[in-house]
């Protein structure tokens, strides 16, 4: 994790219950989107003076407080994906809303964050208390339109090759 994005969760972590509440409530939505206060509360952890990447800091900052403060990092967001897979009933959907995800573009629509912002909150009802990476998540969505689909990829190899091999042992 950049120093950049320390300071950022640890501004995240520190805002006061409202602020927190008003990014939470904004999760799935695009900055252009959001209410004043969940703008003024990102603007006031937001450390860096570069805009183009503006709306995937404020995606992961509504993401980050789906969780308490006090629930700090989790695990990658495609392990989690994969964990998930590994022991959901529901599998075939959430492995679909993955597949649908890895063919999605971050545009201004919003389409692919309110995808992710969907599952996230799924994962957050099915698995335990600890939160995803969000820096990691981050890293990812910077990166999510890069012709090398490399964070695709990533995700791919993680949450699809772990279905095959769980698939495999039981049968």
């Amino acid at each position: 994790m950049s120093d950049e994005q320390k300071l950022f969760f640890d501004r995240i972590n520190a805002l006061g219950t409202g602020e927190r509440a008003a990014l939470r409530r904004n999760a799935g939505k695009m900055l252009q989107q959001a209410d004043g206060t969940a703008i003024g509360a990102f603007y006031r952890c937001y450390p860096l003076s570069d805009s183009r990447q503006e709306d995937r800091w404020f995606a992961v900052a509504c993401i980050r407080c789906l969780w308490d403060a006090d629930e700090g990092s989790g695990k990658p967001m495609e392990q989690v994906i994969s964990e998930l897979l590994k022991s959901d009933i529901l599998s075939d959907s959430v492995k679909h809303r993955v597949e649908l995800l890895i063919d999605s573009r971050w545009d201004e629509d919003g389409y692919l964050l309110s995808k992710l912002t969907r599952l996230i909150k799924l994962i957050k009802q099915r698995t335990d208390r600890t939160g995803i990476d969000c820096g990691s998540l981050l890293n990812d969505l910077v990166y999510w339109n890069s012709p090398s689909q490399n964070v695709q990829r990533k995700w791919a190899r993680c949450i699809f090759s772990n279905v095959i091999n769980t698939e495999e042992k039981e049968n």
